[in-house]
């Protein structure tokens, strides 16, 4: 049941009603339920296995779902279906079991087999399952020269504020050494360190080099942007090429509860509580961060962005800009920037060469075609017809 209503959540999170079985289907041809129907019964999934689900398990089976791993996913997926008093009670459930906390070191959280982990998926690079995430990733000084698939933009080292709580903006020489400790967590910039290299970042640079976008093909293992990923990879991981990759993927950890409790007590009129548990999750120590006392859409707008950054890269931002139906405003007409670094020299530069798109009809995908052909009771969605 709780992995039914995992697979059902990543269905209902892109098209809103879908087809729901609750047994085993006889037949191709059954129509679509409402989204209402839908988030209800994943609702009623996640509530079955909360129930019967034990707060922990043995030795022997470590790593098994939880109790409070369905707690957690229901505290998720009542945000998307605006259902608020449901996904504040689901991560009150998840606090009151008293079994999660926030780790003390964030560049700790998403590593797994921590107080912060609530569900995650573990590897094993010699015996497997393992994965290839630092082959994708990594500079081309690490020794593969097809990682860099994705670099940080511009945008997102703006959105870090200093380590006093202030917002930063300029186009020369950010001040790198002056950004909260999650920005030096998450991305490679000029000057970090990283496997023991100081990393340059620039255009012909030995550790980081640059790439304008197009360029040619590929990335080559080279930035677009300037910068380099660095959460999620694993450092120690010295023989890239040759060595699969290990680090667990930390499906929700504890900091993502609280910043949904907080969301779901800002729609409920609980501004205090909204801000004191976002305070928290910006407070943890080795971050330390001053708290927010703003209110009402000035709190929100402090909340998305303490969201994106405490979040960054786990695969939240994107799905909240729809589910906040602020995608077609802010990624409509919209590029992404970085910083072009010559010699020293930073230029501001377009990493796009063309306007991103977002209509509104992409907050609902459409039922595929084979789907169509195949179910005689099927329709397709408004937004597709």
């Amino acid at each position: 049941r709780f992995f039914r209503a995992y697979v059902y959540f990543q269905l209902a999170k892109r098209h809103g009603g879908v087809i729901l079985y609750d047994d085993l289907p006889t037949s191709n041809d059954k129509a679509r339920s409402t989204a209402a129907e839908t988030w209800q019964f994943i609702a009623d999934d996640l509530d079955f296995a909360a129930t019967n689900l034990p707060k922990e398990w043995d030795a022997a089976n470590k790593g098994r779902v939880t109790k409070g791993a369905a707690y957690a996913l229901k505290s998720r997926a009542m945000l998307y279906a605006e259902r608020w008093q449901d996904a504040y009670d689901a991560a009150d459930e998840v606090e009151k079991l008293q079994l999660y906390d926030l780790v003390d070191n964030y560049a700790d959280a998403w590593k797994g087999n921590n107080k912060e982990a609530i569900l995650e998926f573990d590897y094993n690079k010699d015996s497997g399952p393992n994965h290839t995430f630092d082959q994708y990733y990594v500079p081309q000084c690490d020794g593969y020269d097809f990682g860099a698939l994705g670099t940080p933009t511009q945008e997102m080292v703006e959105s870090y504020e200093d380590k006093n709580g202030k917002k930063y903006t300029t186009t020369k020489e950010p001040p790198y050494d002056q950004l909260e400790p999650r920005f030096a967590a998450t991305i490679i910039y000029r000057g970090c360190t990283w496997k023991g290299r100081v990393m340059d970042c620039s255009v012909g640079g030995t550790n980081g080099a640059f790439m304008a976008y197009r360029e040619q093909s590929y990335s080559y293992g080279k930035t677009t942007t300037g910068y380099f990923l660095r959460k999620l990879l694993d450092e120690k991981l010295i023989d890239v090429k040759g060595t699969k990759s290990s680090q667990a993927w930390v499906e929700i950890r504890f900091a993502e509860v609280l910043l949904n409790k907080a969301e779901a007590a800002y729609r409920l009129n609980k501004i205090g509580e909204a801000q004191s548990l976002m305070n928290r999750v910006r407070g943890r120590q080795g971050v330390n961060l001053p708290g927010k006392s703003s209110s009402g859409e000035a709190w929100f707008n402090d909340y998305r962005n303490e969201r994106k950054i405490e979040l960054a890269y786990e695969g939240h931002l994107f799905w909240d800009m729809r589910r906040w139906r602020l995608a077609h405003i802010e990624y409509n007409n919209y590029r992404c920037h970085g910083l072009k670094i010559t010699n020293g020299t930073y230029e501001y530069i377009d990493c796009d060469g063309q306007d991103r798109k977002f209509p509104q009809k992409l907050y609902v995908l459409p039922v595929p075609t084979s789907e169509i052909k195949n179910n005689a009771l099927i329709e397709q969605y408004d937004e597709w017809k």
